[in-house]
């Protein structure tokens, strides 16, 4: 469904801009961005002074890079700007390992971890539509549907990092972004003398056959965040019911 829509609305995808650099594509896409990403949206799911600020200082660096490169502000400024930004974020850490109590912070994270939990899901999601080079500004409406698939994995890396701990959920992201790419860069092998953007062309508008394989996959997939889901809710309905004295 998704496939679909996005064929209708968009003309391209981000992944084409590096296609003709198959490995690059593998390295950004398998190893760089799902540690990124879950430093950024999964780390602060459980509090500690570092994983606080190191995701804090990498939201910084990232807003001012799109805002350079949308020259917004001249590129001069990034430099003294990131210093600011470090010198801030290690004041902000000594800050609270050193002056502020552990405790009543745990007690806010347990207050409002739903909020933060499904916030931080749904805001990973809205970020991947900057993959899609949508065709018109009303085609942003359909943004909820293009990013489902990242929004529902976010809820499964969610659990995961707050079941298991932060490394096994960038593991999952891992296998996940290079079960996909690798799938991709075999097709691209296969397919022989084309060039690499056409080659992720046809991945991407790829035949029926194909389709029917990978719809497949993703279904599979739904199938299991759905149950992950489902016993993530009643684990937690369990534990509001008989908590657990700290």
């Amino acid at each position: 469904m998704v496939s679909s829509l996005s064929k209708k609305l968009s003309t391209g995808h981000a992944i084409n801009d590096i296609a003709d650099k198959p490995w690059l594509l593998f390295f950004f896409g398998v190893v760089i961005a799902p540690l990124l990403e879950e430093i950024l949206f999964r780390l602060p799911l459980r509090y500690t002074p570092t994983n606080l600020t190191l995701p804090t200082f990498l939201w910084i660096f990232t807003i001012l890079s799109l805002l350079v490169g949308t020259k917004v502000i001249p590129a001069a400024l990034l430099l003294p700007l990131l210093c600011i930004a470090v010198l801030g974020c290690l004041f902000l850490r000594i800050w609270l390992k050193e002056k502020v109590p552990a405790t009543p912070i745990h007690k806010l994270y347990e207050k409002w971890i739903g909020l933060l939990f499904y916030s931080c899901a749904i805001i990973f999601g809205l970020v991947h539509i900057t993959n899609f080079q949508l065709s018109s500004g009303q085609a942003f409406l359909f943004t909820p549907l293009l990013v489902s698939p990242q929004i529902l994995i976010g809820v499964l890396l969610g659990f995961v990092r707050l079941k298991y701990g932060f490394w096994w959920c960038v593991f999952i992201h891992t296998f996940h972004n290079g079960l996909f790419i690798g799938q991709m860069l075999l097709y691209q092998t296969a397919l022989g003398a084309m060039s690499a953007s056409q080659k992720a062309e046809r991945f991407i508008n790829s035949p029926k056959l194909v389709r029917a394989i990978f719809g497949m996959f993703w279904l599979a997939l739904l199938s299991v965040c759905l149950v992950v889901v489902v016993r993530m809710v009643l684990e937690w309905r369990a534990e509001g019911h008989h908590p657990v004295n700290d």
